[in-house]
């Protein structure tokens, strides 16, 4: 099938004396070109903000070197990567705003981010002194099968370059210091942030109108024949959403992307039949399949006598917040075949997808997916069928409308039909000249904490469990932001407020945006881990996990269900099985996973949705990280094992009907139904970690054939290890080691942990981070004062002595689980002190 094309509206590039979605083209008023700024601002090296041209690129891809003598392509003269001057206490710029443009910038930005000054406040800082940094915002790339070079000034002649960097202006906060002369202009001394705002001025293309108007081209905000457009630099965005530039990014990626961002509908097999088959791989038909029509205004089913074929279909989806408050309408039981009259939503639905609906309509498609108007709200059966192909709808779906503004569904989409109201400031910064055209700064619409985090990172819609698959598994999405709209596709990242539609002349990779948005069908590699396949995509998992358990759920029973379209995406990309969120060909590994920073407290509730065989809402188990709330660090890729991490267990798991245990890893063999009864265990004399049911039987006496046939499948899982008793001391607290009288700091680096004490009260290793609120840390179970540690790995890290990577466990209190035993923590112990008082290897049944 040919690639979908969608044309631009006759009316885009025309005056409307009506505000809707297409804008009219106005040109912005010519700012003053004079710069007006105060001492302190006046010292900033602006020069380091210089963008590249159409005649840098075009010079650099014909072969000549970079221009030395101007940024983005000169050396940084200045001895610190990020130079940074001192603009004075926040005092002074208030009151050096009535006639510096820049200044006044600065305080109209801190009055739209108002968290800044609170955040300080909170901090005791009530006037801090305010640094000016030109910080690194992304990285440009030759394009595809072009080699950029510069002068090598060592040796001679000419050297490749990979790339060169762009840079923003952000703003550092922190209390003046009692010596420090805060009335001295110039490079700051010590550099040093309480807190930060990043990504706060861009460097500005003046030539740019406000409107987004089709040139000859048709290429928007942006003409590659003229040589004097600043390439990546910003824009002013207009009130309302240009539909026009949202169509033109589609357009781009449809047509140029499908091999990277395609199904196999949108791919020729001629071109890549091996794509093609992996795309049909990841299909899964379906019974049936809802839609709303955005013509009619209704619900519409698609079903046939067997299943929908899901890639057949040409439908966007939408990632919003429900929020507290109720939506306005819900499919249910009582209501399905009332919605399915036309015009039956019109007016009753909640705001967000109202204006989805709309967004949808005008760019084209005739359907969309919503999850409370897709999904029968109160049908457990209906639930269980559509959450669990919810990696089909977000990966087979055009692209995604991801509402990524306000705190719940009646917010709506700003820009829409709705004004969007942020000031963007103009600031020249460097006046023109014969040979110099000068350069301007404009305020950016999603300053962020953090110069390498996602504009979307702070928002409600980014703190959600659900909302994150829903992201990762998207092939494209419009991310619509309070202020701005962000495109994403497996292969570029554009911004409404910055002209980055260029294929030809470079590639500019954000850093706020590719190198932290969680693609997970991304074909793009990401720079922290090696280039191969199968690696990228279990780093991409690992911190898809990070980024999970750190994130809200209103229901906890919902954490496996909120993340199970991901790890049905991987299961799909690597063939391998998973088990509670971790894959079976790594399971030993993945057993090792560590809390990030801070303690983890236990998931107590049941699964929402009934599972297994038994139809039951269970239990999350203790030995796997959706059993537990807080930031996961997964151990799942192979550098683990490189850097010395060694698993010494082999997991066994246990099923019902009929009672069985076999290996984790043999997983997939057991899933296929008429291999599960035949498949024998193997034979113990084969291997040492070999466990089967009398093993059970006659070392874990509690656990008779009528305990284990009532216990849901996959709840606990068996191995031979060695347990030790260690006595651990009070909880002790390891600070930041720097930056210790910043509170903001100090809260999120503080480390409450304890260390372990053999029986001389010598300390023989320490805890990871522990939860200074729980109650039940297993200690004192047989009278001694001691823990029970099993060993699940060893751990030869380069330059650190031998330990045990050790699980402190405590055991079950019932009749019929005190056999059971339960993860508390995990704990680093030296191997001569593990020696010394091991037990005999134990059979472990860890639920």
């Amino acid at each position: 099938m040919p690639p979908t094309s969608i044309s631009l509206p006759s009316h885009v590039a025309r005056p409307s004396s009506t505000k809707t979605s297409s804008v009219t083209v106005t040109s912005i008023p010519s700012p003053a070109t004079e710069p007006n700024l105060c001492s302190f601002c006046s010292q900033i090296d602006f020069s380091l903000l210089r963008y590249p041209t159409t005649t840098d690129l075009r010079s650099l891809n014909d072969g000549n070197p970079a221009p030395q003598e101007l940024s983005p392509f000169k050396r940084n003269p200045y001895a610190r990567v990020y130079p940074t001057w001192t603009l004075g206490l926040l005092s002074r710029i208030h009151k050096s705003s009535a006639s510096c443009n820049l200044c006044h910038a600065i305080c109209t930005v801190l009055d739209q981010q108002p968290q800044v000054r609170a955040t300080l406040t909170d901090m005791g800082v009530q006037d801090p002194l305010v640094l000016g940094t030109l910080a690194f915002c992304g990285r440009l790339s030759a394009p595809d099968g072009t080699s950029w070079f510069e002068h090598d000034d060592k040796h001679g002649g000419l050297k490749e370059r990979d790339c060169f960097f762009l840079r923003r202006l952000g703003l550092l906060f922190r209390p003046a210091d009692k010596d420090e002369d805060v009335n001295e202009p110039g490079m700051a001394k010590k550099i040093e942030s309480w807190y930060s705002t990043m990504d706060i001025f861009q460097t500005m293309n003046t030539a740019i109108p406000r409107g987004f108007a089709e040139d000859k081209k048709g290429v928007l905000m942006g003409d590659e024949e003229t040589p004097e457009t600043v390439w990546f630099a910003g824009r002013k965005r207009p009130e309302m959403i240009d539909i026009g530039l949202i169509k033109q990014w589609l357009n781009e990626c449809l047509q140029n992307h499908k091999n990277v961002c395609g199904i196999s509908e949108e791919v020729d097999e001629d071109d890549d039949p091996e794509l093609v088959e992996q795309m049909r791989r990841l299909g899964k038909p379906i019974p049936l399949f809802r839609l709303i029509d955005v013509h009619k205004k209704c619900i519409v089913t698609k079903y046939n006598l067997y299943d929908v074929d899901m890639s057949a279909l040409k439908f966007a989806s939408l990632s919003y917040v429900w929020g507290v408050t109720p939506q306005k309408l819900t499919l249910l039981i009582e209501n399905e075949y009332e919605l399915q009259r036309p015009n039956s939503l019109v007016g009753k639905v909640s705001k967000t997808i109202s204006d989805a609906i709309h967004l949808t309509e005008q760019l084209g498609l005739q359907y969309l997916w919503v999850d409370a108007l897709c999904i029968i709200q109160n049908s457990e059966d209906d639930k269980v069928t559509q959450l669990g192909n919810i990696a089909n709808v977000y990966a087979h779906s055009l692209f995604t409308i991801m509402a990524a503004a306000g705190d719940d569904s009646n917010f709506g989409l700003p820009g829409i039909r709705t004004p969007r109201d942020t000031v963007q400031e103009v600031v020249p910064v460097i006046a023109p000249s014969e040979n110099n055209p000068g350069l301007s700064l404009i305020t950016a619409l999603s300053p962020t904490h953090q110069s390498h985090e996602h504009p979307t990172r702070k928002t409600i819609w980014a703190s959600r469990g659900w909302t994150l698959q829903e992201r990762a598994l998207s092939r494209r999405a419009i991310v619509i932001m309070k202020s701005h709209v962000l495109w994403s596709c497996s292969r570029s990242h554009y911004s409404e407020e910055s002209c980055c539609e260029t294929a030809t002349l470079g590639s500019l990779a954000w850093f706020g945006l590719q190198e932290s948005d969680p693609i997970l069908n991304s074909s793009e590699r990401t720079w922290y881990t090696e280039d191969v396949p199968e690696e990228q995509v279990w780093y991409k998992f690992q911190r898809l996990v990070q980024d999970y358990s750190n994130r809200n759920l209103k229901f906890q029973g919902d954490a496996l269900d909120a993340f199970s379209a991901v790890v049905e995406q991987v299961r799909r990309m690597t063939g391998e099985n998973f088990l509670w969120g971790m894959p079976s060909g790594r399971f030993e590994l993945c057993l090792c996973w560590e809390p990030y920073r801070r303690g983890l407290k236990r998931r107590e509730e049941l699964s929402t949705l009934e599972m297994t065989s038994f139809k039951r809402h269970v239990p999350f188990p203790t030995w796997s990280w959706l059993g537990w709330s807080g930031a996961i660090c997964l151990k799942v890729q192979d550098r683990e094992l490189e850097v010395g991490l060694n698993p010494k267990v082999v997991c066994f798991v246990l099923r019902n009907h009929p009672l069985r245990v076999f290996p984790v890893r043999r997983i997939s063999v057991d899933n296929d139904p008429e291999r599960a009864n035949s498949w024998a265990i193997p034979n113990t004399n084969d291997s040492k970690y070999s466990v089967t049911l009398d093993d059970i039987f006659d070392n874990l006496p509690s656990m008779t054939p009528e305990v284990l046939l009532d216990i849901p499948d996959d709840q606990l899982i068996f191995f031979w290890t060695e347990s030790a008793r260690f006595k651990l001391s009070e909880l002790k607290v390891q600070g930041p080691s720097m930056l210790q009288e910043n509170p903001l700091h100090v809260k999120e680096y503080t480390k409450y942990y304890r260390e372990i004490i053999d029986d001389d009260g010598q300390v023989v290793g320490r805890t990871h981070p522990c939860d200074p609120t729980a109650q039940d840390i297993g200690v004192d179970e047989k009278g001694d004062g001691k823990c029970e540690f099993i060993r699940i790995a060893n751990n030869y890290l380069p330059f650190c002595d031998p330990e045990k990577l050790a699980m402190q466990v405590r055991r079950g209190t019932g009749k019929y689980n005190r056999d059971v035993r339960y993860r508390v923590n995990l704990a680093e112990i030296k191997k001569e002190a593990w020696k010394q008082v091991y037990e005999k290897r134990v059979l472990v049944a860890l639920g």
